[in-house]
């Protein structure tokens, strides 16, 4: 019998994490996310869409990060392992790209009071 382990990835930092199964929304349009991309909620969805500060629709707040590399399809959306605790290293997060300085600290302390530390 053939036993796998878990090893964490390198963004992930000493204080033990916690994962759960989540419905990330699709676009219309098929994209890869990577592991490590910091996710937020769709209010009146409730499924997650990458992190855009510049939302109106809850995707300004950053809620979680991404676990693995996940494709979501043109059509239908996708289910994977996000963090919603532990402890990270910023350099390793997937921030969206353009992210100002002010932006990526208001999105560290939203984190923050979710239970996930970034460093």
């Amino acid at each position: 019998m053939h036993v796998q382990s878990y090893q964490a990835p390198n963004f992930v930092g000493a204080h033990p994490a916690v994962m759960k199964n989540k419905t990330l929304a699709s676009t219309g349009t098929e994209h890869r996310l990577l592991a490590g991309t910091v996710l937020a909620v769709v209010t009146a969805t409730g499924k997650l869409a990458v992190l855009d500060p510049g939302g109106s629709d809850g995707t300004e707040n950053a809620a979680c990060v991404l676990v693995e590399d996940v494709t979501i399809p043109k059509s239908g959306d996708a289910v994977a392992n996000v963090y919603v605790h532990g402890e990270f290293r910023s350099a390793g997060l997937g921030w969206p790209s353009g992210i100002t300085a002010p932006q990526t600290a208001a999105a560290i302390e939203k984190l923050a009071s979710h239970g996930l530390y970034v460093k």
